[in-house]
């Protein structure tokens, strides 16, 4: 009976075990499970992973064959500006070349210009020194032919002037011109002549007017000599001849001993080349067929 009883006691002892051992593998089991879940989920995740990471990976290597696509398109438009930065420094160094030889053709134009300025100065000079000595010749024969008639027909003629400096090529001469009747006759109406050299320089200016300007308006009122030129070409003739006429606008009787004068005359020189410059005068009395020649003439030189 008591054997029994043990044996009961055990078994009871053994199912608590049991029960226990049982609660224990089922907590084990469900942590188990647990486990075995997350371990999945964990797989699934993973799967997920690869599959995006497989996904990211398609993507680089389209990118990367992109970039590559795009690299060779960067290297090929690189070649081209390169390309065309050589044929526009190119382009560059020839119209740089062409505008220096533009400029030089320039400057070769204004030398030669120059240079035809100059030949045609100096053959205008050449052509008045011929007529200066023509002049002169002329001159001489008069004077010889006039020796005879110094007694009755004698004058003497001179210049008074000032020269007032502008610039370094700009002069002005101002002055006056006196003829005195120093011989036993009467001379009449003086004809007076202003020669320039060279021939391009001949102007003058002052109280002297055109013939056409003094008889339509009433210059002056007192006894004055009006003096004129008696061409209404005249500038045109002095530029061509070097030689400007002048005369009274009415006649003029000059009596033994007396004077007249062309008063205040200006004459205004600009000379590019900086040559001399000559302006004698000759006097005539055509009336009386005598002549002579101012005793000084104006000279200046640079």
């Amino acid at each position: 009976m008591q054997g029994e009883k043990l044996s009961y006691s055990r078994l009871i002892t053994r199912t608590k075990y049991f029960q226990e051992k049982s609660l224990e593998l089922e907590k084990e089991l469900i942590f188990a499970n647990d486990q075995l879940a997350s371990l999945e989920k964990q797989i699934e995740l993973s799967k997920d992973q690869e599959s995006t990471i497989a996904s990211l990976k398609e993507e680089l290597n389209e990118l990367e064959k992109k970039l590559e696509k795009q690299a060779q398109e960067h290297v090929r438009f690189q070649n081209e500006v390169d390309s065309s930065k050589r044929t526009s420094e190119v382009r560059k160094e020839e119209k740089t070349k062409i505008k220096g030889y533009e400029d030089l053709l320039a400057d070769m134009q204004l030398e030669i210009n120059e240079k035809d300025k100059r030949l045609q100065h100096y053959q205008g000079k050449i052509k008045n020194l011929e007529k200066r000595a023509q002049y002169q010749a002329g001159d001489v024969t008069e004077v010889e032919a006039q020796s005879t008639n110094v007694v009755d027909h004698y004058a003497v003629s001179y210049f008074n002037t000032s020269i007032i400096i502008s610039d370094k090529q700009s002069v002005m001469i101002r002055g006056d011109l006196q003829i005195e009747n120093c011989g036993a006759l009467k001379l009449r109406n003086p004809l007076v002549c202003f020669r320039f050299l060279p021939s391009e320089m001949a102007t003058l200016k002052g109280r002297i007017y055109s013939i056409e300007h003094a008889e339509t308006k009433s210059l002056d009122s007192s006894d004055r000599i009006q003096w004129v030129f008696p061409d209404h070409d005249w500038l045109e003739k002095a530029k061509e001849k070097g030689e400007i006429w002048v005369s009274p606008l009415h006649p003029v009787t000059l009596k033994p001993g007396e004077k007249i004068s062309i008063e205040s005359f200006q004459i205004p020189i600009k000379s590019e080349f900086k040559e001399p410059v000559i302006i004698e005068g000759f006097v005539y009395f055509q009336s009386d067929n005598y002549r002579i020649k101012v005793s000084n003439q104006i000279a200046l030189s640079y």
